[in-house]
């Protein structure tokens, strides 16, 4: 039980982590700054993204690999799409 109390301790301070660094990252690059709970929404919003983009990177790379029986390297092509993707969404939260 203790693990699972650390574990989620850990993903709420992670949480309030990543909200102070976009906060942070806004307010270093003169971004005008918004209300905690906007940007705590918008936190949420792109760590649901990252989670889905990471089942679907996961099942296509599995696919590739195993079913279609592809080598390693063009098995690693949709991992290294979906870093670009989450990349390119994470600029764009820090740019809002």
């Amino acid at each position: 039980m203790s693990g699972f109390i650390g574990d989620l301790l850990e993903g709420i301070a992670d949480f309030f982590i990543d909200v102070w660094m976009l906060r942070r990252h806004r307010a270093v690059k003169g971004r005008p700054s918004n209300r905690w709970d906007e940007d705590a929404a918008d936190v949420v919003v792109f760590n649901g993204w990252v989670i889905a983009v990471s089942v679907v990177v996961l099942v296509a790379s599995v696919v590739l690999f195993f079913v279609l029986k592809l080598p390693g390297w063009i098995s690693l092509l949709p991992i290294a799409a979906g870093a670009v993707y989450v990349g390119y969404r994470w600029m764009a939260l820090v740019r809002a």
